[in-house]
């Protein structure tokens, strides 16, 4: 789930709390001070803190929504996974039909060179993980081709039951819409994160640690320092108030500076 769509802290402009309704959620803090907030089948994550504009995204895999946040422009965008698909393909359209006709042949030459390629192959090793965040984990060491690509530390503890729903629905939702983001699907068949070896692991439980190796480094991509259960005001799903509605194209342009 974490590599499709990216995550840091955004401050919402709560309404007055006398009026507001509450929920019990999950806020999942990490090292690197991402926080990823999640209540009655709506995910909210913020943007990474090196993000040049800062986007908050609300999901709700049950009700096909995401909402999209530009705090630097004061702007949003709410649509279905469809429509977000629709702007995506309309901008993929539009800057083909810009490119220079070399550029073009590079792309279509990309993708051949894709198509080309064998699909990459997966396997899992499983192990005793360590506690990480005071819960015990079990740790899935992914291999691609002979090598390792990934090690994840994932619980299922019962603490995580309802939790565990929430995000494999929203992965599923997010697996449905991923294709709209690349120029063929090809790009989805050679990714591993595809493969159903991967998305099998990450529906085990909630990754609480994952350390990527490529390119001769070690990225430590998730580190979760601790999982509260709070109430979680329905106020911290909503759109300020002070803010204007523009289409998922535009806002999505926005994050590029276009």
């Amino acid at each position: 789930m974490k590599r499709i769509m990216n995550y840091t802290v955004f401050i919402i402009a709560f309404y007055l709390i006398s009026f507001s309704g509450y929920s019990q959620g999950w806020i999942i803090s990490e090292a690197n001070n991402n926080v990823t907030i999640v209540s009655d089948g709506w995910v909210k994550t913020f943007p990474d803190e090196m993000d040049e504009v800062p986007v908050t995204t609300i999901y709700n895999a049950g009700e096909n929504v995401i909402i999209m946040i530009n705090d630097n422009d004061m702007i949003y965008a709410k649509g279905s996974g469809d429509d977000f698909c629709n702007a995506m393909r309309s901008m993929r359209e539009e800057m083909n039909s810009q490119m220079p006709q070399e550029q073009q042949q590079m792309m279509k030459d990309m993708i051949a060179q894709e198509k080309a390629k064998p699909a990459p192959k997966v396997s899992v090793q499983k192990s005793q993980g360590e506690t990480v965040a005071g819960y015990s984990t079990s740790k899935y060491s992914i291999i691609v081709n002979g090598e390792l690509l990934e090690e994840k530390w994932i619980s299922n503890d019962a603490f995580f039951r309802d939790l565990i729903q929430i995000t494999n629905n929203f992965s599923d939702w997010s697996l449905k819409t991923a294709e709209c983001t690349v120029p063929d699907e090809v790009f989805l068949r050679n990714a591993p994160e595809f493969t159903k070896e991967y998305m099998d692991v990450e529906r085990t439980g909630i990754e609480l640690r994952s350390i990527r190796y490529e390119y001769g480094s070690a990225d430590t991509e998730t580190d979760v320092v601790s999982i509260e259960k709070e109430d979680i005001p329905s106020e911290e799903f909503e759109i300020p108030e002070d803010y204007s509605e523009v289409s998922l194209k535009e806002l999505i342009m926005s994050m590029s500076g276009m």
